[in-house]
Formats: structure tokens, C-alpha cells, sequence
């Protein structure tokens, strides 16, 4: 799938203010696009932190989660789950909930039940009287502009057409590396094959999505570059949980 060009599309607004019902995790899924899990307001901290369930959380899914605690404090943890204490918490995006699967069960509640309306009632707010705009990916591809050295290195291509400097997957057979983008030929970005796909499901362990997020691959069909924004990851179906019966 040419997820280059897949996009959301929702309303339109300018996003100053952050979503108030805390404590809850925002794992980014693109620049302009949270999800949040809302977290119990009995649990002790301890329990949150102590027993790393939001640390879990963002090294099953590789992907940038934030525990949002109040309005000033938040714990940043990065794909790798080492974790930042942060005073800037998640605003200025747009919402999702009930996609992705907690890593674990989240007893459900009257505090949680009226947290999820609040969400609702917020995203709501956030629409009224809006137009319409489209969330893409990285539209750069998470490219960059070449050293003078990559200039003369990067230039070119094999035999068959492919971007010189991306070489085959021992396993996969896929390309893989670095070289310059087939579409915007200024801008150097990052080419991975399908063994590099670490995006998984918290609950079930299984991949979110067929191709890494928020990452690029090499089409031999086309021989192009295509982006996967992060948010193809919610195509995934945790069967067995709550999540998945929501749907």
C-alpha cells in the first residue's frame, strides 16, 4: 500500500489546549496525531511507573508515549523506553482512543467511564465550527540534506535502477539503507526492509502493522520510496480485549 499519500480526515482547528483528564498515556503517532489510554485514577504511581507499565507500553509498541500526569508534568518515554521527565505534555494534535491495546487490563470504572465522555466531549469541542484537513505522514520522509561527502556517494543507482548505497536484506531479500529519496532527490532519508518491522501490539505481542512505522521501504514493483505513517498502526486487531470488542 502506497501509505504515502493514506490520510485521516478530520476537522480542522487550531489545537492550544491539552486534554485534561488525566492521568492517561498519548503514544504519537504522527506529528498531529495522539492516542490516548486513560489510566485509572486509583492506581498509585508506583503502580504505573514501578511495575514499567508505561515503559512496556512504548517498547512493545517502538513508538513515542507519554504519561501524562497533570497539566506541567508529564514522563516521556522514547521508542527504546528510556524514559524523561517532561513539563511540556502532548497539546496542539489531534485525538484517537480504544485502537490500541493496553499492555495491560484496565479495570473499567464510573471515573473512567466519565473520563472517556470528557474525551469525547473535548475532541468534540476541539471540531465545532471547523472545515476539513487531512493528517498525513511525514511528508519528508524523515529525509535530511546530504553531508558534502554523500553528495558524490549517494548519487547514482545499480544496474536494475535501485537507489546506489541500499543493499539486500541477508534475510528478507529486501533493500535496505540509506540513500537519496526517489521523489524529492535533495533530501537523504532511511530504507527499511520488512525484517525491520519492531512496531507490536502491548496485549498480543503481534506486529501493529505489515511494514515499520513512520519508516520507508523500497518498491521494486515501482521502484519508488514509500513513506508508512504511523497511524496505519491502527488498522490492528487485538483480538480478546476489550479494545478489540469496541470496535
Amino acid at each position: 500500500m502506497k501509505d504515502t499519500i493514506t490520510s485521516l480526515s478530520q476537522n480542522a482547528t487550531v489545537r492550544a489546549r491539552a486534554f485534561g483528564g488525566f492521568p492517561y498515556l498519548a503514544t504519537r503517532l504522527v506529528s498531529s496525531l495522539f492516542h490516548i489510554i486513560l489510566l485509572p485514577r486509583d492506581w498509585p504511581l508506583e503502580h504505573v511507573l514501578g511495575l514499567g507499565l508505561a515503559q512496556r507500553q512504548a517498547m512493545a509498541n517502538h513508538l513515542p508515549t507519554y504519561l501524562v500526569l497533570a497539566r506541567d508534568l508529564c514522563v516521556y518515554f522514547r521508542e527504546d523506553g528510556q524514559a524523561y521527565r517532561w513539563s511540556e505534555i502532548p497539546r496542539d494534535g489531534y485525538l484517537t482512543w480504544e485502537k490500541l491495546a493496553p499492555v495491560d487490563p484496565i479495570p473499567e470504572s464510573p471515573d473512567l467511564s466519565a473520563r472517556r465522555l470528557e474525551l469525547t466531549l473535548f475532541e468534540e469541542a476541539q471540531h465545532q465550527g471547523s472545515g476539513t484537513a487531512t493528517i498525513l505522514g511525514d511528508i519528508t520522509k524523515g529525509g535530511r540534506l546530504p553531508t558534502p561527502d554523500e553528495e558524490d556517494r549517494l548519487v547514482g543507482t545499480h544496474a536494475d535502477v535501485v537507489p546506489r548505497r541500499l543493499l539486500p536484506c541477508p534475510v528478507c531479500g529486501e533493500w535496505r539503507g540509506e540513500c537519496f529519496d526517489t521523489l524529492c532527490r535533495e533530501l537523504v532519508v532511511t530504507v527499511c526492509c520488512v525484517c525491520q518491522n519492531d512496531n507490536r501490539c502491548a496485549r498480543c505481542g503481534e506486529l501493529l502493522y505489515e511494514r515499520r512505522l513512520s519508516a520507508n521501504y523500497f518498491d521494486l514493483a515501482d521502484r519508488k520510496i514509500w513513506h508508512v505513517p504511523g497511524f496505519s498502526g491502527l488498522h490492528h486487531r487485538c483480538f480478546g480485549t476489550d479494545v478489540a470488542r469496541k470496535r
